[in-house]
């Protein structure tokens, strides 16, 4: 491919997610989510990024931990927005508190602790491998589960109609922001050119968690049985909850270490070593990014226009959706006054 990566375009650090129906994109400055409704037309919002106000949002190893749970708590609003956009009309609108947002955050934290950490543990247990003779073993058995549990999940979730559609505005989304950062500006002729596979996906950075907890999970065995248990022998449910409640306890840690080798892969994504950190996450990406359909790429080129564009005003949700109630107002007192006269 001709078109260079433009070093002032990535600096910019244009990217996004996919919602229902439609597509975030965020540059340092702003964010845009746009959505496409029932009736099959177009609309969006568009807001200043929430100011970081964390002391630790530059600190090396922490501010990986500080931007993800930022990207969360923006993540579950648009994701709320775009869910209210796209609802057919006459069904009832949710309303966002900072309660639900952070019962839903911490939900989602339960199950995926439960899910790639706890069962992988049970089931290496229940192997009968013993962690404390052969803490190496038993820590690759518990970090080839847990990957095997992470990519079924995928596989499964992909089979639903609506996972697909947004695996398919989740390609989209990246192939748009390819296209932008190879100094184009993006329309539907061009960006067909490109791959849905970017380094900076989440999806990456969830496959970089998982991989550096196995690492790191083999010293909290050697720790609680090695140390914390050097002169005892505990019941084996006692040792086993210490290792999983020091395993939860370090996400943070194993976030940060994740976040900073992403940085670094993409910075030298030009050299093949470096690529060893991102690789797999990028062959995962084949899962969790579908070659988008025409429709979805407008969508995509639509969130990047409107974020892009300057003279686009900010648009907040509840301008949206107060929008869209008074249309259907005139609606229903236009029909009314049909049925009457």
């Amino acid at each position: 491919m001709e078109n260079k990566l433009d070093e002032n375009r990535i600096k910019e650090g244009v990217g996004g997610q996919a919602v229902i129906e439609g597509i975030m994109l965020r540059n340092k400055s702003h964010y845009v989510v746009a959505v496409r409704k029932p009736d099959k037309t177009l609309d969006y919002i568009k807001s200043e990024v929430p100011e970081n106000k964390s002391k630790f949002k530059k600190v090396m190893f922490i501010r990986g931990v500080v931007n993800f749970l930022s990207m969360m708590k923006l993540g579950y609003k648009t994701l709320v927005f775009s869910a209210n956009t796209a609802m057919p009309e006459g069904e009832k609108k949710e309303e966002i508190t900072p309660l639900a947002m952070t019962l839903t955050m911490f939900s989602s934290l339960a199950i995926a602790i439960g899910l790639f950490i706890a069962l992988p543990y049970i089931i290496t247990n229940l192997l009968g491998i013993d962690e404390k003779t052969n803490l190496v073993l038993f820590n690759l058995v518990r970090g080839g589960i847990k990957i095997i549990i992470f990519i079924a999940y995928l596989l499964v979730i992909s089979m639903f109609k609506d996972i697909k559609d947004v695996f398919q505005y989740h390609g989209a989304e990246h192939m748009v922001v390819n296209a932008y950062e190879h100094g184009l500006k993006p329309d539907k002729q061009n960006i067909r050119q490109f791959t849905t596979i970017h380094p900076r996906c989440g999806t990456t950075f969830l496959f970089l968690v998982l991989t550096i907890s196995i690492v790191l999970y083999m010293f909290t065995s050697y720790l609680v049985y090695n140390i914390i248990f050097a002169d005892a022998t505990p019941a084996k449910i006692i040792a086993n909850l210490t290792v999983l409640a020091i395993n939860i306890s370090l996400l943070p840690v194993v976030s940060g270490i994740s976040y900073e080798l992403l940085k670094l892969g993409f910075k030298l994504y030009s050299f093949p070593v470096a690529r060893i950190f991102i690789v797999p996450g990028l062959l995962l990406q084949k899962i969790t990014t579908k070659k988008p359909t025409d429709d979805k790429i407008e969508v995509a080129l639509y969130a990047l226009d409107k974020l892009l564009d300057e003279t686009v005003l900010n648009r907040t949700e509840e301008e949206v959706l107060s929008t869209i109630e008074h249309k259907k107002t005139d609606i229903t007192a236009d029909n009314e006054n049909k049925v009457a006269s």
